[in-house]
């Protein structure tokens, strides 16, 4: 069956059922949602729909979706970003990548029925690549369905979104992303650890692949960020400037942390809200958190989690990351006075 891969995404596995159906497949969509729950996959998989050899399109396993899978079909092209370079902070898909394919899509299908592009995390164009698209939008080639994917649409230009068919894919379930750790992990984990990898995953398959529940240090770095929400103030300055230096020299490890801190506040506000802890990512800090969550004002964790995001916003660009990290947790000391 195609698209019988996708899991935990019935709403955009429909819509592209029923327009390879209704022969209404749009000349460009736009694959938008969080990091790690099958964008990617979708995309491979209509591109396998739209030219698999056996009528209906049921992604067979026949020899052209093999070679879909294998990335050695004429007619499927994946732009992705390249890696960071000395010269570059961040990944990038540049302008060269772009007009390379604009090359390839000019000709009609070599075997196929259609030509595929998939350009993932299409965010991170840069803006000559995202103009030079645009005119392949524009005016897009017969037979070809481009296909961007991005976790946040509003970092795409609007021209290019404008002339894309959204469709939204959501966070996974826990209990999905639990079936695929029990598959993909080959290592014996204790069950208890499995669960909550998948609650800490925040509803991304390769987030929960990343995380080591196993070190012991994880469950430490947590702790002591939990200190800090319940501890900073403007009575230990020294404290503050002597975190905000020690992690401005880690900037590998200075995004998870932040993912951390983000997972920690959302899990106070719950309390705060809910009094339980049947939807938190941390279930395991449960003892830990209440007491801060009794002490601290919803409207201060609200704050302290925006300024966390645009602390995140600001590093990933070129913000000094120890001003960066100061005015976060001066920010936090802020909170300890609302009501």
């Amino acid at each position: 069956m195609p698209f019988e891969r996708i899991l935990g995404q019935d709403q955009p596995v429909q819509i592209l059922k029923k327009s390879i159906e209704n022969q209404t497949v749009s000349h460009a969509y736009l694959f938008y949602g969080p990091e790690g729950v099958g964008k990617k996959l979708a995309a491979i998989e209509l591109a396998k729909a739209l030219n698999c050899l056996t009528p209906g399109g049921e992604c067979c396993g026949c020899d052209s979706c093999r070679k879909i899978d294998n990335r050695i079909h004429p007619d499927f092209f994946l732009v992705e970003p390249e890696k960071k370079t000395a010269t570059s902070r961040e990944a990038a898909i540049r302008i060269e990548r772009i007009r390379e394919l604009q090359k390839k899509l000019i000709y009609m299908p070599y075997e196929g029925r259609t030509k595929v592009a998939v350009i993932d995390g299409a965010e991170s164009m840069n803006p000559q690549a995202a103009n030079t698209l645009l005119k392949t939008l524009e005016e897009p080639p017969r037979e070809t369905t481009l296909i961007l994917t991005a976790v946040n649409p509003f970092q795409l230009l609007p021209t290019l979104v404008s002339r894309c068919q959204g469709i939204r894919f959501s966070r996974l379930p826990a209990e999905i992303i639990l079936r695929v750790l029990e598959k993909e992990l080959e290592e014996d984990i204790a069950p208890d650890l499995l669960q909550l990898r998948a609650r800490r995953a925040e509803g991304s398959i390769s987030r929960a692949l990343e995380l080591d529940e196993d070190r012991v240090e994880a469950g430490q770095q947590r702790e002591n960020l939990l200190d800090l929400i319940g501890g900073v103030s403007f009575d230990r300055m020294d404290a503050v400037f002597k975190w905000s230096k020690t992690w401005a020299r880690k900037t590998s490890a200075l995004q998870p942390l932040l993912d951390e801190l983000l997972g920690l506040l959302r899990d106070l506000a719950v309390i705060k809200v809910r009094g339980q802890g049947s939807l938190l990512l941390n279930p395991d800090l449960l003892s830990q958190m209440r007491p801060v969550a009794q002490v601290k004002p919803l409207p201060a964790l609200l704050d302290m989690f925006d300024s966390v995001r645009e602390t995140k916003r600001q590093l990933a660009g070129n913000a000094n990351t120890q001003l960066a990290l100061e005015t976060l947790l001066i920010k936090f000391c802020e909170t300890r006075g609302m009501p």
